[in-house]
């Protein structure tokens, strides 16, 4: 009786072993990112207006309103890019979550000021949506792009 209990208890550790290694080899390829993953930014969009050099110019990306409000009418300028663009368009997509790619015409305010109108989400199960705005002309990226940060429980 005694060697049946031994030999019970050592099936259990060793199925319990054998279903851990099973459901964890499944979920390897999986990344999984959470607010906690994230690298902090340079700068933020959320609180100020940001400028990134791109091939010898000073971009400046700004938000308004300030706060952003989640599914309200956000307006995106972008100032001092000065690209012959075809058809300018900002794709803006969460980076540590999947909600969607918007894609949106950039109007050409002046000479070297673009300026769109957009509506950004964010998620309950992250604190944080982090997002990147990409500078695409048509189809084609030009390789200008800024990450920011969007509270989902900001006051």
């Amino acid at each position: 009786m005694r060697n049946l209990l031994i030999i019970t208890i050592i099936g259990i550790v060793i199925g319990a072993g054998g279903a851990y290694y099973i459901w964890k080899s499944q979920f390897s390829g999986v990344t999984v990112v959470s607010d906690y993953d994230l690298e902090p930014l340079s700068c933020n969009l959320f609180k100020k207006p940001c400028v990134i050099d791109f091939k010898n110019q000073k971009v400046e990306f700004n938000i308004s309103p300030r706060p952003i409000e989640i599914m309200k009418k956000t307006i995106i300028t972008i100032k001092g890019l000065n690209y012959d663009f075809y058809d300018p368009k900002a794709r803006i997509h969460g980076l540590n979550m999947e909600m969607g790619t918007i894609i949106a015409s950039l109007e050409k305010i002046d000479d070297n000021t673009y300026q769109t109108a957009v509506a950004l989400s964010a998620c309950l199960v992250e604190d944080v949506m982090r997002y990147r705005i990409d500078v695409y002309d048509a189809n084609d990226p030009i390789g200008l792009y800024i990450d920011f940060d969007l509270p989902n429980d900001y006051k």
